[in-house]
């Protein structure tokens, strides 16, 4: 079903901060996740349940600085990044496109908080060429503002390549959490037409908040700090947020693309 792999992705995850703090010296001495980011819901999960994080727990708070070598899984790496990372630069692009098919970045925490690197980096990769997904940090708290934040992701990024429900707190008010994620994933896929919609968590909170609606998206994005590959099905598994990228010079959130899946499905 999936041809062969070509490159890789950088995937993007994103926090609210002044954009005069973002720089890569600060960004390099900043906590690793911060509230608003992709995995800052797992994370907190982690550090209330540190048998869950026995190898990815440190004195200095959490970090989960799954070491590149400890990694048991080959193929194509995906990174994300945030404004936490800086607007990127042209060189900084130039040299992920060498070696990524796509880059994934944060475009909102809610439908209020718009992420500071969202309109510079997205306009950078698309002059370039380099394809791009979004997520949306969700905080939907019923079925109308989960379709409410899915209509400002993609207004907000109408040239993504495709879009994801990063779904990791529970802020749900009204109904059930499964009724939020559906409602998001059918206004999404009705803006986004034949585009992919993904959605990202780890497993625990999937199994007890979106179990039945994660089988409606197009994919399943897995936060799982560990060495060996999940068993469950996804496209893509978040493995570490303690990659140091080359080309950006610092540390990233750093994936793999799930088995049998190319570069090109979430781009196609």
């Amino acid at each position: 079903m999936f041809s062969k792999f070509k490159k890789g992705l950088v995937a993007g995850s994103v926090l609210c901060a002044s954009t005069l703090m973002i720089n890569t010296t600060y960004a390099s001495n900043a906590p690793s996740n911060q509230k608003g980011t992709m995995g800052y819901g797992y994370q907190q999960y982690l550090e209330k349940h540190p048998d869950q994080a026995s190898q990815q727990k440190q004195e200095s708070g959490f970090k989960s600085a799954q070491p590149e070598a400890g990694t048991t899984q080959t193929g194509e790496r995906v990174l994300d990044i945030s404004e936490w990372q800086g607007e990127l630069t042209e060189d900084e692009v130039k040299d992920l496109k060498k070696n990524y098919d796509f880059i994934i970045i944060r475009a909102q925490y809610g439908s209020e908080k718009v992420d500071a690197a969202l309109e510079h980096n997205s306009a950078l990769l698309d002059q370039n060429g380099l394809d791009f997904g979004v997520y949306s940090y969700s905080m939907y708290e019923n079925p109308d503002d989960a379709r409410y934040e899915a209509q400002t992701l993609y207004q907000r990024a109408p040239k993504a390549s495709f879009y994801i429900n990063d779904f990791e707190q529970d802020t749900v008010t009204s109904g059930t959490p499964e009724e939020s994620t559906d409602a998001w994933y059918n206004e999404m896929k009705g803006l986004a037409g034949d585009k992919k919609v993904l959605f990202y968590s780890y497993e625990n909170f999937m199994l007890e908040n979106a179990s039945n609606s994660v089988g409606k998206y197009d994919g399943y994005w897995m936060a799982n700090y560990n060495p060996d590959p999940p068993t469950r099905e996804h496209v893509l598994w978040q493995y570490t947020d303690s990659y140091a990228s080359p080309e950006l010079n610092q540390n990233v959130d750093a994936n793999y693309l799930g088995p049998d899946v190319d570069t090109s499905w979430f781009t196609s």
